[in-house]
């Protein structure tokens, strides 16, 4: 195949552009100036939301709009504006926060809100959960309290989560998904940044895939010119929707068993091996 057949590169960020230690590799860097200057147009899909993303996409030079919270939303780097949100329906939040007063389990709620105001809403602060408040320590300028957070009805929640053990978060995740089956969607996975594991919860067909095709339909590009990027669960539904999905050398067993070629891991510089061995080759 040429290597002008991809138009957009979709990229993961932690684990995929940025290696383990969250640094963005000068190799890498420049590769991704490269595909940008072969036309190949880098977008940054990534759990984070809007203001952790917005930086590495700077560093890059980018100005594509940013693909944030796991694909629940679409924001214009230049301006700010969203462009596209997955919101949760009424009527499956109620459901959702049901299992969580349950459970007696601490929510985060991500807002869609200007960068000076809260990045996420908490009911309280701390809450006394070490994993919870490991990532509300880090966060902390950033976080709003709204004590009564589940009983609001002029929110609009789009982003979901849990946080704690890996396997307190996958029987969260269970109890949810039996709740609400197939109306929500769900990811659990631990960013290196923080010591507890996430259980993420979206609307259904909310994911970094569902937003690179509004994108995608908007610049007038199909899946086929689409190569994603991806070492987490939440990268599985771009992998496996994309012209040529491709999962980083350490990407868990069930990210690699969707991915069509697996290239190198973070702290190889797997995303420059991609770009210049594959994409900027003219024979991937």
């Amino acid at each position: 195949m040429p290597g002008n057949r991809f138009r957009i590169l979709a990229l993961d960020v932690d684990g995929t552009l940025l290696d383990r230690e969250g640094n963005l590799r000068p190799r890498t860097a420049e590769a991704v100036a490269r595909a940008a200057r072969a036309g190949i147009r880098p977008v940054l899909c990534t759990g984070r939301r809007y203001r952790r993303a917005l930086p590495i996409a700077h560093r890059l030079g980018l100005d594509a709009p940013l693909i944030c919270n796991s694909g629940a939303l679409i924001r214009e780097s230049a301006s700010d504006r969203t462009l596209w949100r997955a919101d949760i329906p009424g009527s499956i939040l109620s459901r959702v926060f049901e299992v969580f007063r349950r459970r007696d389990e601490p929510m985060v709620s991500f807002t869609d809100r200007p960068p000076d105001e809260s990045d996420f809403l908490v009911a309280t602060l701390p809450t006394g959960r070490p994993l919870f408040d490991d990532y509300l320590d880090q966060n902390r300028e950033h976080a709003g309290v709204s004590a009564d957070l589940l009983a609001r009805a002029d929110l609009t929640h789009y982003h979901l989560c849990a946080i704690g053990t890996r396997e307190s978060m996958l029987d969260f995740q269970r109890a949810i998904l039996e709740v609400v089956p197939g109306r929500v969607q769900t990811f659990v996975q631990r960013s290196p940044r923080y010591a507890g594991t996430m259980c993420e919860i979206l609307r259904h067909d909310a994911s970094k895939w569902t937003a690179l095709l509004h994108l995608a339909e908007l610049w007038g590009v199909v899946a086929d010119e689409i190569c994603a990027v991806g070492d987490d669960m939440n990268d599985v539904p771009m992998i496996r929707g994309a012209g040529l999905g491709v999962a980083m050398g350490h990407a868990n067993p069930e990210v690699l068993a969707v991915a069509d070629l697996v290239t190198g891991s973070d702290d190889e510089d797997g995303v420059a091996m991609l770009i210049e061995d594959v994409l900027l080759s003219g024979t991937g």
